[in-house]
């Protein structure tokens, strides 16, 4: 069962070093006319110096900062991340002791691409099983640093930075009807190896890190279809109140287009900013509605989609009655 709550603050994270596609075909096969054709993808934010922690604390300090609450407020930490910077402790072990949060319940999920929808359910969750008020939730990924970068089917989808947002306890719902599942990926469709170790029992084995692998074919007729059926079940659960702004995971542009084409939604009912961030995978969402409210584009009283596909294979979606309003009014 979801608390009641209502999102009070939001806050992203990216670094510093962005790098174009004509900058990309200075070492790759490449170019700009042949990775924007197929993606929609310009330019990504890369990690020099950042790390996964890094950016997700300060998503996380931006997004508690707008919300007005106290640190020692927040009853509940759930991060999402394939990329973390550490096996324990946990992302939202990091963020807790960043921020000076006092003792609460922190953990990670993973979940690919979907794990920011994962993580916001669960944290809901577990703020009426557990009876707190305050919520954050972020997500962070470094997928730049799992890339072949001699290989131009995968290294131009990929980019790095962090979202997060808080939760606060309301009388009113104002996230609903959430919808997590997963498919079981037979074919191997979207997989990154963790780094083998050696043992004394095992003998040596091949310790290098290993790259993202992808079938491009099949992720595309895999989100699709998950970005159809969610969209649709999301919309009949809704109602007489429909879905006015839909905020999908940016993986690639062309999904989008396709959706949109198949199921008749007007383009501007979509947020897209993928030609400036390409796939940040759980992060994609957050830094997705960052935006989106900073531009003006989602304000108070938006009834809003989000949708999430990837590796696993997982998807989700939730709906939100957004609350926070419009930054461009406020100023």
């Amino acid at each position: 069962m979801l608390a009641p709550v209502s999102i009070t603050g939001i806050g992203k994270c990216v670094p510093q070093k962005t790098v174009t596609n004509d900058e990309l075909a200075e070492f790759v096969e490449t170019s700009d006319e042949w990775i924007s054709k197929r993606t929609g993808i310009r330019s990504r934010h890369v990690a020099v110096e950042e790390t996964a922690t890094s950016l997700a604390v300060s998503a996380a300090k931006d997004a508690l900062a707008m919300s007005g609450e106290a640190p020692e407020s927040v009853g509940v930490i759930v991060a999402c991340t394939i990329t973390g910077d550490e096996l324990t402790p946990s992302l939202a072990g990091r963020v807790q002791k960043a921020l000076k949060i006092p003792a609460c319940a922190a953990m990670d999920v993973s979940a690919g691409c979907t794990g920011f929808v994962y993580a916001l359910v669960t944290a809901a969750s577990l703020m009426d099983t557990l009876n707190q008020d305050v919520a954050i939730v972020v997500a962070s990924e470094l997928m730049t640093k799992y890339c072949d970068w001699t290989d131009r089917a995968t290294c131009v989808l990929f980019g790095d930075g962090a979202g997060a947002l808080v939760l606060k306890r309301s009388e009113v719902a104002h996230l609903l009807h959430p919808i997590l599942s997963a498919t079981p990926d037979t074919d191997d469709v979207i997989v990154v190896k963790k780094e083998a170790r050696s043992t004394p029992f095992a003998g040596e084995v091949d310790s290098k890190r290993e790259s993202i692998r992808m079938k491009g074919a099949d992720v595309f007729t895999y989100a699709v279809a998950v970005l159809e059926n969610t969209l649709s079940d999301l919309s009949a659960r809704c109602g007489d109140h429909p879905i006015d702004k839909i905020v999908p995971h940016q993986a690639n542009e062309k999904i989008i287009d396709f959706v949109i084409r198949t199921m008749k939604f007007q383009r501007e009912q979509f947020f897209v900013n993928i030609a400036n961030y390409a796939n940040t995978s759980s992060a994609s969402i957050p830094i997705a509605l960052c935006d989106a409210w900073e531009s003006g584009w989602l304000n108070a009283g938006d009834r809003v989609a989000i949708v999430g596909f990837g590796s696993g294979l997982t998807s989700g979606g939730a709906v939100i009655d957004w609350t926070i309003q419009n930054k461009k009014e406020n100023n």
